[in-house]
């Protein structure tokens, strides 16, 4: 068992190497001219109620300026179920996020909670009709800044000016491409694509101005900038010692790659990390279907190289060796945090670029004595049910905040989700440091009775 788990863990890697990697664009390349194709062009798919798609629009509107490049919009339906299984702490997340991205990067985000709905139905009543791409780009920014600023008169005098079809039209419209989307090979809004690769709103930019600058000829434009850090002045993120709660999965590979960058974020400013390991999706009851574990394999693998962390020897660990790694993780973390730290290195590292085989008992020896942890110890600690009762609680707590899904992370009052917002969790540790010097400060200078 153990012999073939690494043979596929081998293959898997070869997949996501150089090689697979120009095999799989050789082909779909082939497809085209033998389907007709269109060729290359920069497509971006919308979906109005998501305000990702709203920000990555913004991005869409610059990178056309910078970049001599045929241009495609497609404006969709939120994700199906089968994707996007907790859809309501998805879109109150996603309005948090929006905020969070645009103070960084110097984009517009003003909405205050998740869309209202007559207001959705009246921006799509418009952005169904035909347009020229760049003529439906303009209406979609002017229309949707009306939607996420919440000013009906602004969005009716807007639906005057592009015009509306029926409300009954919208749904047939948008869940055409929709469908087309999913055979094309993603599931949700905010996605652009170019040159048979996918990439989401505006933390894949980078990828997507070297494939456009590569192509094109153009010289990489770098359309987002965060603003300078005299603009990012003093934040605090409460009074209390600040600690930093991640909440991860062994399945997940993101959760790797958080895994190995987070306590370089978090040591300048002697902040402590608290694991908080959960259980992966599929056994919460949430889908992950294969069009979704596709995507994020590939896509971890491509930042994975940017970041020069090893990655793509994979041995899926869903089953015995996932309540394996969570009964021996409470038991480590109870030892001490180090030793939980150390612990979920050796495992993530062992699922995600050995395939070692965490069910077998071998395999998860090698990994437990490699984090520097008795065996013996360890192994009486399997089965535990207060591993299991942590997880779930867990669980419960990221739901708390409107989270379901990892890498997610709490600082204070700062509540983030992804291995993308480390920059920005290591500016908002900076502006907190900067608050309060200025209250130590303004509390020295204070008079005394």
């Amino acid at each position: 068992m153990i012999l073939a788990k690494r043979l596929k863990g081998k293959a898997i890697a070869a997949l996501l190497g150089p090689s697979g990697e120009a095999a799989r664009k050789a082909a779909l390349r082939i497809r085209d001219s033998v389907t007709k194709a269109a060729p290359r062009r920069l497509e971006l798919y919308l979906d109005i109620a998501d305000p990702w798609s709203y920000l990555a629009a913004q991005a869409a509107e610059r990178l056309l300026s910078s970049y001599p490049v045929d241009f495609a919009i497609t404006v969709i339906t939120p994700p199906a179920s089968d994707v996007d299984p907790m859809p309501l702490l998805r879109a109150k997340h996603a309005v948090r996020d929006a905020h969070t991205l645009a103070a960084y990067w110097n984009l517009s985000f003003h909405g205050k909670r998740e869309g209202d709905p007559g207001m959705i139905r009246d921006v799509g009543t418009s952005l169904i009709r035909t347009r020229p791409a760049r003529e439906q780009l303009s209406a979609a920014l002017e229309l949707l800044g009306a939607l996420w600023d919440g000013d009906k008169k602004r969005l009716a005098t807007l639906l005057g000016k592009w015009g509306a079809e029926s409300h009954g039209s919208i749904a047939p419209y948008l869940n055409g491409n929709y469908d087309q989307m999913r055979k094309t090979g993603h599931y949700q809004g905010a996605m652009f694509r170019y040159d048979h690769e996918w990439y989401w709103g505006v933390d894949r930019l980078p990828y997507l101005e070297a494939a456009l600058a590569e192509t094109t000829s153009t010289p990489v434009a770098h359309v987002l900038q965060a603003l300078p850090e005299a603009e990012r002045g003093p934040h605090s993120l409460g009074k209390d010692p600040l600690t930093c709660e991640l909440w991860f999965s062994f399945r997940s590979p993101y959760s790797y790659l958080a895994l190995e960058q987070i306590e370089a974020v978090l040591a300048p400013f002697g902040v402590p990390l608290v694991l908080r390991p959960i259980a992966p999706m599929v056994t919460r009851g949430l889908a992950v279907p294969p069009v979704k574990r596709m995507y994020i394999v590939r896509d971890a693998k491509r930042e994975a190289n940017r970041l020069g962390i090893p990655f793509g020897t994979i041995c899926d660990p869903l089953g015995p060796a996932i309540d394996h790694l969570l009964a021996i993780q409470h038991w480590a973390t109870k030892r001490s945090a180090a030793a939980g730290i150390a612990f979920a290195h050796s495992a993530t590292r062992g699922i995600w670029t050995e395939a070692k085989d965490l069910a077998e008992y071998v395999d998860l020896r090698e990994i437990v004595e490699r984090a520097g942890l008795p065996w013996d110890e360890a192994k009486a600690a399997l089965g535990s049910p207060e591993a299991a009762k942590a997880a779930v609680t867990a669980a419960a707590d990221l739901a708390v905040v409107s989270l379901w899904g990892v890498p997610s992370f709490r600082i204070g009052e700062l509540v983030t989700w992804g291995n993308d917002r480390l920059p920005m969790i290591a500016d908002a540790l900076r502006r907190h440091g900067l608050a309060r010097t200025a209250a130590a400060a303004a509390a020295a200078a204070a008079p005394t009775s």
